[in-house]
């Protein structure tokens, strides 16, 4: 058999946008002329189909289309983010942190999947709290508590109905300076910290009653409960006043109140505390 159609020159071609049904494209081997249809090439390249850009369209595409040109983009290290080939050849995306060996790590066990950011939680005499949703402020606590109410000639006598039973002292107080407590005009000093810690209780506090010798204490109280060990006594006798003072360290959480109590312990007659001086730092 002679091979005629080798070499020949092919030209003259109906130009077409579209591959017609049974369509074939010809090939040559070793010399010879072969043929193939158009559906069977297709099937044997295994290009069937298209390739879309899928997910969100608010995203980064992988494909970039440029015309006919169907690129896909490299991915490119970031901030915090590490890209690699797995051993399985696939394209891997890794949290690139470093924790510091100094002190305490903020960021916990790093080569986990999902590290762990630790909590920032306060401790004693230290406050923690979100400074506008952009920042996490630590205070002190130390440096910004104090309270302090002042009373001075009052005549309101503070009614003893029971002799050596404590009774909050009675007048009007006027709020001085305050800083993590709220204060009120009963001489009551509220506590709005969100951490326990403990504050100096201080007490200077005249006392003034009808009769002779009569035994007079002042008590500091937390949660309208005297502190057992929170106070000083007075002899005090008739047409005198005396000024007792007194103080103490007292442990506090949020909402306990403190306030000054005053007793009898001679009598059941009435004291006027005629001033007082009453704070926390």
């Amino acid at each position: 058999m002679v091979d005629r159609a080798q070499g020949r020159k092919k030209s003259e071609f109906v130009q077409q946008s579209t591959v017609l049904a049974n369509s074939y494209l010809d090939y040559v081997v070793n010399g010879t002329n072969y043929k193939i249809a158009y559906n069977d090439f297709v099937t044997g390249l295994g290009v069937t189909g298209t390739i879309v850009q899928e997910g969100a369209v608010t995203g980064t595409a992988i494909l970039d289309v440029d015309g006919t040109i169907n690129q896909i983009r490299n991915l490119e290290n970031g901030p915090g983010i590490v890209t690699s080939v797995s051993a399985e050849n696939g394209a891997k995306i890794s949290h690139n942190f470093t924790a510091n060996t100094d002190g305490l790590p903020i960021l916990l066990n790093t080569t986990a999947a999902s590290p762990t950011i630790a909590s920032i939680v306060a401790g004693s005499g230290i406050s923690v709290q979100a400074v506008n949703d952009s920042g996490i402020e630590i205070t002190s606590i130390a440096d910004e508590i104090n309270a302090q109410v002042s009373m001075h000639g009052n005549s309101t006598a503070t009614t003893i109905s029971t002799q050596n039973v404590p009774v909050k002292a009675a007048g009007t107080f006027v709020a001085g300076t305050f800083s993590s407590f709220t204060v009120d005009t009963t001489g009551k000093l509220t506590y709005t910290g969100s951490t326990t810690t403990t504050v100096r209780l201080t007490a200077s506090v005249t006392l003034d009653v009808v009769g002779t010798n009569q035994d007079l204490t002042v008590h500091l109280a937390k949660n309208g409960t005297v502190i057992s060990a929170a106070k000083i006594s007075r002899l005090v006798s008739a047409s005198n006043t005396a000024n007792v003072g007194v103080f103490y360290n007292v442990s506090v959480s949020t909402s306990d109140y403190l306030e000054v109590f005053v007793s009898n312990g001679t009598s059941t007659n009435n004291i006027t505390v005629t001033d007082c001086l009453f704070g926390v730092s």
